[in-house]
């Protein structure tokens, strides 16, 4: 298992794409931070608290870069048949199904960690640490708050990531596996939530109980109970639910699957 999650490692470092999407990500943060600068220069100064709490606001991209992750790893071995080589090589469906998501794994919270270090290091060094107006978060405050986020965020995103996986893995089709993973992700506790509404009695209560501990809804209701030990003890169960069920789901699909 540590020699193929070596081997999947060792072929995402050397993928062009790994690091062009890393580029363009750091890009689009720093084009962020440079309109905290842009309206410093010309109104009243938003300090470096005011503006790193934002990423509150911004959870569900780390959803989105869940499906990025998947699909450097992955690489479009259905249609490029190297998962029928590697099956055929000998190696086990479990052993490549797992690596594959270990190395999805390990490059999502790299790509976390460089980006968070990023923009917070970008907003210190462009953006006033403290202000004097009113109506903005301390430094310690905000770094406080984001440190929660995240800390109720990684869990959960790396259930998404159990869930990109599995997708992959049991759709061929690379587009068709993507908005599986949207309709699971973004669309299905929509769904739950208006069929609660709809069905009334004990199945419309159950479908409502649930309802608020989908990944999503749970990553944003973090903001709201900064600090809470439980909503983040929460947060690692949902987390690790999400993990299990998608990876038994996946396995289980992997295994039956006839690849051509």
């Amino acid at each position: 298992m540590l020699n193929y999650i070596r081997a999947e490692i060792y072929k995402l470092l050397r993928r062009p794409y790994t690091y062009i999407t890393l580029g363009i990500l750091l890009a689009l943060e720093g084009l962020y931070a440079s309109m905290f600068a842009f309206h410093n220069s010309h109104s009243m100064a938003t300090p470096f608290g005011g503006a790193i709490v934002t990423l509150v606001e911004m959870g569900t991209i780390g959803f989105c870069v869940c499906l990025l992750t998947g699909d450097i790893v992955f690489a479009g071995q259905y249609k490029n048949s190297t998962l029928k080589n590697e099956v055929s090589f000998g190696i086990s469906r479990t052993q490549i199904y797992l690596g594959k998501l270990i190395a999805q794994t390990l490059l999502s919270i790299v790509y976390l960690a460089v980006m968070m270090a990023f923009f917070l290091g970008l907003c210190a060094v462009c953006l006033p640490i403290e202000s004097e107006a009113a109506g903005f978060y301390s430094a310690q405050d905000a770094l406080t708050i984001v440190g929660y986020f995240l800390a109720v965020g990684l869990p959960l995103w790396v259930g998404a990531q159990a869930a990109v996986c599995m997708c992959q893995f049991l759709v061929a089709g690379e587009m068709a596996g993507s908005f599986l993973y949207v309709g699971i992700v973004f669309v299905l506790e929509t769904i739950v939530e208006l069929a609660g509404l709809l069905a009334g009695g004990g199945v419309g209560e159950l479908l409502l109980t649930i309802h608020p501990y989908f990944p999503r809804t749970m990553l944003d209701g973090a903001k709201a109970v900064v600090g809470d030990p439980v909503y983040l003890g929460q947060a690692w169960i949902v987390g690790a639910f999400w993990m299990v069920v998608c990876t038994a789901i996946g396995l289980y699909g992997f295994h039956r699957k006839e690849i051509k």
